[in-house]
């Protein structure tokens, strides 16, 4: 009778390490293609990706662009007005990010998203990145 305790407790906990790291949060992106839709020369860009998977730590996210003088911009999108109250402190969606500006330069700028998101009781904060592709090109 102890061994089946014994073999019942050992079974047990490796079930709850295992469901740990299967419950950590992963991120998930939409558009999931690394290919963004192209922008044009002169004309205006916006496109919004979004982050899903968990809450994203405002102040560990990372917004690069490669080459980063083509007129194109990162931000944080603002949150809804809904969702404001007199309690916020931060009105910025970081599980959001806005591509935007009127590009200057042909060519392929690379994106790097990173951060990282909250954990919870029963999983564990975890890291994002995640690169995407931008091509200008000429009107």
């Amino acid at each position: 009778m102890n061994m089946w305790i014994l073999r019942s407790l050992a079974l047990g906990g490796l079930f709850f390490v295992s469901a740990c790291s299967i419950l950590s949060p992963k991120a998930e992106y939409i558009p999931e293609e690394e290919e963004l839709k192209a922008a044009t020369v002169g004309t205006p860009y916006f496109f919004k990706i979004d982050i899903l998977g968990g809450p994203v730590i405002g102040q560990s996210t990372s917004l690069i662009i490669m080459p980063n003088d083509t007129g194109i911009f990162l931000r944080n999108c603002q949150m809804e007005k809904w969702r404001i109250t007199k309690k916020t402190k931060d009105t910025h969606d970081y599980n959001c990010v806005e591509i935007y500006g009127t590009p200057t330069k042909i060519g392929v700028m690379k994106i790097t998203l990173s951060g990282g998101m909250y954990g919870s009781m029963i999983a564990p904060a975890s890291e994002f990145s995640k690169e995407y592709k931008l091509n200008v090109t000429q009107p």
